[in-house]
């Protein structure tokens, strides 16, 4: 719940009160305590009337606070509220509070989930674009490393450096795709696994209350 503030008003601050024309900076002036809040509101104020910045820090030190006081819950008409009106406010905002509890947002409803094959293209594309990319750069890479530090004369050197370059990109580019396929066999088995164990544990328990009804049943014969 919001709270006021109440600090005491020291000779530097009272000064700065004083010698201030804005409403209410004097009358604030007289008194031994002011709410912090519009202290801060008052040298807002003084400073678009004068153009200057306020020094907050300076004419708050030494200042102590004095009192804290709860604020007044207001209603549309900026009145205070009553405390029967306080309580029919708490009641409706732990009703709707209720009302929303599990209410999740529609975004993940309505939000479309690719398909398999779609999943297995993007991956594709994604994938041939990398390896041509990381193609043509290793070569630059080869070309212009050779022509900068090795052979600049060389047009030779400079095309099987590239080449090299290109060729080592593309062995782990192929070593990377066969790891991920790996990665992916083996996540697809470890499902079909738990799958499976579900699938093992509820035919067991299916078992087991289908044994258990005709031994209820007989039991009950038999008193």
């Amino acid at each position: 719940m919001p709270s006021q503030v109440f600090v005491s008003i020291p000779p530097a601050l009272q000064k700065f009160l004083s010698e201030s024309t804005v409403d209410g900076a004097r009358e604030l002036s007289e008194q031994t305590a002011a709410d912090l809040d519009e202290l801060y509101r008052l040298a807002e104020e003084h400073q678009k009337l004068t153009k200057e910045p306020v020094k907050m820090h300076e004419l708050l030190s030494g200042c102590e606070v004095v009192d804290r006081l709860e604020a007044p819950v207001l209603n549309e008409d900026g009145e205070p509220l009553s405390e029967l009106q306080q309580m029919r406010a708490a009641s409706q905002e732990r009703a709707y509070q209720r009302m929303v509890d599990g209410v999740a947002p529609l975004t993940g409803r309505t939000k479309t989930q690719p398909l398999p094959h779609q999943q297995g293209l993007r991956f594709a594309t994604n994938f041939g674009t990398q390896v041509i990319v990381a193609f043509i750069g290793a070569f630059l890479l080869g070309y212009y490393f050779v022509e900068t530090f090795v052979a600049p004369e060389s047009f030779n050197a400079k095309v099987i450096a590239g080449a090299g370059c290109s060729f080592a990109t593309l062995l782990l580019e192929t070593m990377l795709l066969v790891v991920h396929e790996q990665k992916q066999s083996m996540v697809e088995k470890k499902r079909e696994k738990e799958t499976q164990k579900s699938q093992k544990s509820f035919r067991r328990k299916v078992v087991a209350v289908q044994t258990e009804a005709p031994k209820n049943a007989e039991e009950k014969k038999d008193d």
